[in-house]
């Protein structure tokens, strides 16, 4: 069973404020699974950084990192994907992770020590989080003119 508190608090660890403030797992597709922040941000702030993760994921996935220094401060994305042969690494618009993370600080942090943060983690949540790839399968929606995006394909 997917357990969001102990998800949040995986999330939560990987914080030091206020520089390294916000984490955050969501689908390829903009759903979001689950944030720690500190300090506590609005669902608007969050939908924000959602949208922005997305969009910085699609221009970017071939590379299977995206980085953007932004209004919101500096923003990584990274997929949460057990690791594969070299071959099978890039990702496509047919072959997307079944997550995604992205790390939220201040201008002050390092690109390096985000990416460093943000692989451990993604690499520790992987592998439980993979057990669900048969049920959840990833998904490939693509943004509206409206910014909206289809739901994710549950199989039963």
């Amino acid at each position: 069973m997917l357990m969001l508190s102990m998800l949040h608090n995986l999330l939560s660890q990987v914080l030091s404020p206020p520089q390294l403030h916000t984490a955050l797992l969501f689908t390829p597709a903009g759903e979001l699974v689950s944030v720690a922040s500190e300090p506590t941000r609005s669902k608007d702030e969050i939908r924000i950084l959602v949208g922005v993760g997305v969009e910085v994921w699609q221009e970017t996935r071939e590379e299977g990192c995206g980085m953007v220094d932004s209004e919101l401060g500096r923003i990584i994305v990274l997929p949460v994907e057990e690791a594969v042969a070299e071959t099978e690494n890039q990702f496509t618009e047919r072959r997307q992770p079944l997550m995604l993370l992205a790390l939220n600080a201040t201008e002050l942090t390092e690109w390096e020590e985000l990416d460093n943060k943000g692989r451990v983690l993604a690499q520790h949540l992987a592998k439980p989080l993979n057990k669900f790839r048969d049920f959840i399968a990833p998904s490939n929606a693509v943004l509206s003119a409206n910014g909206a995006s289809s739901p994710g394909v549950i199989r039963v």
